[in-house]
């Protein structure tokens, strides 16, 4: 099987049998947001099929499929959380919130509206309150787990289930040594989560310097992914605004929202070529991928050297630059992206994508983020939420 154009969305592409027809089936419905349909074709397959490789992948997208629906029960019936490919670090949570109780969300009646505060490096940040304690966290929807720090845990009577060999990966590939802790109680509001499995990490980790200033930026806390992608959420940059409500599927319309390990957005080129870029809001800046530049013609390359990275990892690097880069998020609306940088690791499950979103997608208008529905859409206006 020619994994490499899969991984790149080539699907029509691939010699036909009937191995190929299924995982080929699998990592369509997936990109067309249905999940649940995704998950029978990968069960089929990683109980079935004799070729290792096959077998791995399936193993991999099924997980994070289960694990964006936490689905633990399902997980561990499926032997998921004892098989050898999938990382050790996702078997322990996966284990770990199998034992506790679910997480839950409750919402107002009304739509929530919150002031925004961009941090020093542009992410979102909203006030919350964190077992009753008043902080400030990061609306990152490239964290695939919320996140806080271990002062934070600590001053917030947040009990960290201790494992050793637990760690998470940066945007580096650097392996960031973490604990996992159920939060009791996270609220924006009116909005109440409860049980909220996160991550912990060491303080020093979720300090960030400024390039230029040197000014040391300290994050309290992340809300990820996990939390997000329940939401109905808009980020309004201009206004400097947060709304969120409670989804309502809405009548159907065309799906442009994924999740394949992270947030993927449906987008083309100019010439119509259909492209997949990352949505993380944490990060500053827009990012192109490697599989871009052989699908996007007259594309100016060049080596630039720049403070680039992560958590715990960010210094001065040279990177592959393009002078401008502009794609189509629908066929009336263009995003133009001046000075950018290639991304340093992968941000999906299997996928290689042509690049990642960062929050300078919504500097002349809102976000909104709509995965009930995958929907995602940048709105350009004067007017408020």
């Amino acid at each position: 099987m020619k994994m490499e154009r899969l991984k790149t969305f080539h699907f029509p592409e691939v010699e036909s049998n009937e191995k190929n027809n299924g995982f080929c089936a699998a990592l369509t419905l997936i990109t067309e947001g249905e999940d649940l349909l995704a998950i029978q074709e990968l069960k089929k397959i990683y109980a079935t099929t004799d070729d290792s490789s096959l077998k791995s992948n399936a193993a991999n997208l099924l997980f994070e499929l289960y694990f964006a629906r936490s689905e633990w029960n399902q997980m561990e019936s499926e032997g998921l959380l004892d098989e050898p490919t999938i990382e050790k670090s996702n078997r322990i949570i996966g284990k770990a919130c199998n034992m506790s109780d679910s997480a839950e969300i409750s919402f107002s009646d009304q739509p929530i509206r919150i002031p925004m505060i961009p941090s020093l490096t542009g992410c979102p940040t909203i006030e919350v309150l964190l077992n009753g304690v008043k902080k400030c966290f990061w609306l990152d929807t490239g964290a695939g787990m919320s996140v806080v720090s271990h002062s934070l845990a600590k001053e917030c009577h947040i009990d960290l289930l201790e494992e050793k060999e637990m760690v998470v990966g940066n945007s580096t590939h650097l392996d960031l040594t973490t604990n996992l802790a159920f939060i009791d109680s996270i609220e924006i509001m009116n909005l109440q989560i409860r049980r909220q499995p996160a991550l912990v990490l060491s303080d020093h980790l979720l300090e960030i310097q400024i390039p230029n200033t040197k000014e040391i930026m300290a994050i309290d806390g992340i809300i990820g992914w996990d939390v997000i992608q329940h939401l109905h959420l808009e980020i309004d940059y201009k206004q400097k605004q947060v709304l969120i409500k409670k989804p309502a599927c809405k009548e159907p319309k065309e799906r442009n929202l994924f999740f394949c390990g992270a947030p993927i957005v449906k987008v083309s080129a100019n010439t119509q070529t259909p492209l997949y870029f990352g949505l993380d809001t944490g990060a500053n800046k827009t990012h192109f991928g490697q599989p871009l530049l052989t699908k996007v013609d007259d594309l100016q390359v060049e080596n630039r050297t720049t403070h680039a990275g992560g958590l715990g990892d960010l210094k001065e690097r040279e990177i592959k630059s393009l002078e401008a880069l502009s794609v189509q998020l629908s066929p009336h609306q263009n995003l133009t992206f001046q000075n950018v940088r290639m991304m340093l690791t992968d941000f999906a499950t299997f996928f290689k994508l042509d690049g990642v979103f960062g929050s300078d997608i919504g500097k002349d208008g809102r976000l909104v983020i709509d995965y009930v529905n995958r929907v995602f859409e940048v709105v350009v206006s004067n007017d408020e939420i």
